[in-house]
């Protein structure tokens, strides 16, 4: 015998735990819906012999009244927790009002009782949408069951559970057809199996979306996962997997069965029938779907072991490569395992990764190079080999890594490939520090020949006036020369040894430092001009260096008669911009344009006889006072050089 079957319609979980603990010692089955569609959907598809409704969380119950008065309107229906005051319940409800919850419970599953402790429970009594349920279903139904559970016995292979279940079902005449669906977890679809799609009438060839509510049959099935049935109508085709070939094949019932075990959701088992299907039927469905998960699983943990004999060997050759990230890819390319490290290298998830070709991290250009290193290996006799490759992030910031590349064979056929990601960060920082510093030393023997030429020609030339003349008058200017050249000296060990352009600061006077470092070079015919003046805060032999440059660079590229021009930026009459920096600049013949991007650079010089070493010097000195410093052309059409004042 069946038992009875209430209905218990709530959305609020406690309320039907409550509900259904109270009709627990009675002789019913509680089955439930979470809101008023859902509970219609009941009402069409099953046998329903009471309705207990949640009035407090079912707000709208108009629908719910339309479907029980037009489905089944003897039904008796019970408003648990409700308020008589609505009208809809005053027409269609006993009301079992609220005292306690204990109380209010009790009186619910004795009302429930009285209203059908009648029921026999007798198959034969009821009427379903389809007619009486005959026991004639038993022994047909027994013999497709037992079938199905004979075939699936030792079967190792998904492939053949779909073409059991398709095949049995579609061959009985009690179903139009059958099919399987497999859950894509990454794109979030329900994916038919095509095993033999010259065998399927159906269009078989399409993916069904989960989540976006298309196909809310599948989605309860999955959440749920419990048997749910619809009837096939043509203004609910579309909610129907394969709708419109369902109608024109005159289906009126559609069940779904989840295929699922402990947790693992593998997809799903859809039956089409040409008429309303019975409780048997929807029991031998379930029944079959529940026998197929178990094989299913089966499948699954045997493919886990083997994996983990295969992920075994993996790691064995991950630890023969170098690295702190690992990987193995298939021979396609996709990640088929990452390790920790990696995983916190790139910032993805490992499921983020799983699955996704090496094109994710690494670009095309890293990605064909890859491939060839793997080539390689396969035609030669190396085990391995490293590749600087720039990996990409989550974030999109790059990382400079060393990529240690072995590939994995068996019995000669190529499987994929393993690889050792190392972060060389630190080395590659390294490598730029040793080489500034081998270009700084080199700089340094330029600045020294360059520099001390200037001081050494004067302290020369007043020698000779001196042995000339036999006349001590020139001695000061000779012992200035020799000054200047040890302070020279003195600043390039000090920025060999401590690499530092700014050691001593202190308050300086911009006119006073321009006149000073003027009378420190060569000037010939060339005019310097004063603006105005301003305080600044600079180590005064540093910023001396920066002007000397300054006025060489103008006076070698300008000409002889050139006219260098110096004072703060903006105007001392207005305060605003008051310090902010200074600048220098000739009526010369301006900056080369092919040269304005590396006008700094040490290498690179304008002239046959300049070694391109001052503008280098220019940018050292202002960098390490913190200075900016930008490259332009003055009015007159000659050079101009602004410094801009940190803070």
């Amino acid at each position: 015998m069946n038992r009875p079957r209430v209905l218990c319609v709530s959305s609020d979980r406690s309320t039907r735990a409550s509900i259904t603990l109270a009709l627990t010692d009675t002789p019913v089955n509680v089955v439930i819906a979470q809101d008023a569609s859902a509970a219609v959907d009941r009402l069409q598809e099953e046998s329903i012999d009471a309705i207990v409704v949640d009035a407090r969380t079912i707000g709208d119950l108009s629908e719910l009244v339309d479907a029980v008065e037009s489905t089944a309107p003897e039904t008796p229906t019970f408003v648990h927790w409700g308020e008589a005051a609505d009208e809809s319940i005053d027409v269609l409800a006993e009301v079992v009002e609220r005292a306690d919850e204990s109380d209010s419970t009790e009186r619910l599953a004795a009302a429930v009782t009285e209203r059908i402790g009648g029921h026999s429970g007798d198959p034969a009594s009821k009427t379903s949408r389809a007619g009486p349920i005959a026991d004639t279903d038993a022994p047909d139904l027994e013999t497709l069951v037992g079938a199905v559970r004979r075939r699936l016995v030792d079967v190792t292979s998904p492939v053949t559970v779909e073409r059991v279940l398709r095949e049995e079902f579609t061959d009985s005449d009690r179903f139009t057809f059958a099919w399987v669906g497999e859950y894509d977890r990454g794109e979030r679809e329900i994916v038919p199996w095509l095993t033999d799609p010259r065998a399927m009438e159906w269009p078989m060839q399409r993916t069904f979306s989960i989540g976006d509510g298309d196909y809310p049959l599948l989605e309860r099935t999955m959440h749920t996962r419990e048997l749910q049935v619809r009837s096939v109508v043509a203004s609910k085709r579309d909610a129907v997997p394969f709708g419109d070939h369902a109608v024109e094949r005159d289906v009126d019932a559609v069940a779904v069965a989840p295929l699922a075990s402990d947790g693992d959701f593998y997809g799903v088992f859809v039956v089409y029938a040409p008429d309303p299907l019975s409780e048997r039927e929807r029991d031998a469905i379930a029944s079959v779907a529940d026998t197929a998960s178990h094989v299913l699983e089966s499948i699954a943990i045997r493919g886990r072991l083997e994996q983990q004999e295969q992920s075994l060997h993996r790691y064995e050759r991950l630890v023969e490569t170098a690295g702190d990230g690992m990987y193995v890819l298939d021979d396609t390319g996709h990640f088929m395992t990452v390790n920790d490290a990696l995983v916190e290298m790139t910032g993805y998830s490992r499921e983020g990764l799983l699955g996704e070709h090496v094109s994710l991290l690494f670009d095309r250009d890293a990605v064909e190079a890859g491939e060839e290193t793997i080539r390689r290996l396969l035609d030669g006799h190396e085990s391995s080999a490293a590749l600087e490759m720039p990996l990409e992030t989550k974030t999109g910031s790059t990382i400079p890594c060393e990529v240690q590349i072995a590939v994995l064979e068996r019995e000669g056929t190529f499987l994929g490939s393993v690889g050792g990601v190392r972060d060389v960060t630190e080395r590659k920082r390294s490598e730029r520090k040793l080489r500034e510093q081998n270009e700084r030393l080199d700089a340094f023997a330029r600045i020294v020949s360059h520099d001390l030429r200037n001081p050494l020609s004067v302290s020369q030339g007043y020698l000779d006036l001196m042995e000339e003349s036999g006349s001590l008058d020139h001695v000061e200017h000779v012992r200035d020369g020799l000054d200047r050249m040890e302070s020279i000296v003195e600043d390039v060990l000090a920025i060999a040894r401590d690499g530092e352009w700014a050691t001593d600061v202190e308050p300086v006077e911009l006119e006073r430092m321009v006149v000073e470092a003027w009378d420190h070079v060569t000037t010939d015919e060339a005019t310097l001009s004063i603006a105005e003046t301003m305080v600044l805060e600079a180590d005064r032999s540093r910023f001396l260096r920066l002007l000397e440059n300054c006025f060489r660079n103008s006076i070698e590229h300008g000409g002889s008669d050139v006219t260098v021009r110096v004072g703060p930026l903006g105007s001392a009459a207005d305060p605003t911009t008051d310090n902010r920096g200074f600048f220098v600049e000739d009526d010369g013949s301006g900056l080369p344009d092919d040269l304005q991007d590396r006008l700094f650079d040490p290498s690179v010089s304008s002239s046959p006889e300049g070694l391109g070493i001052g503008l280098w010097i220019v940018r050292e000195v202002a960098t390490g006072h913190g200075w900016s410093i930008t490259a332009t052309e003055s009015e007159d059409g000659g050079a101009r050089f602004e410094f801009e004042l940190d803070g």
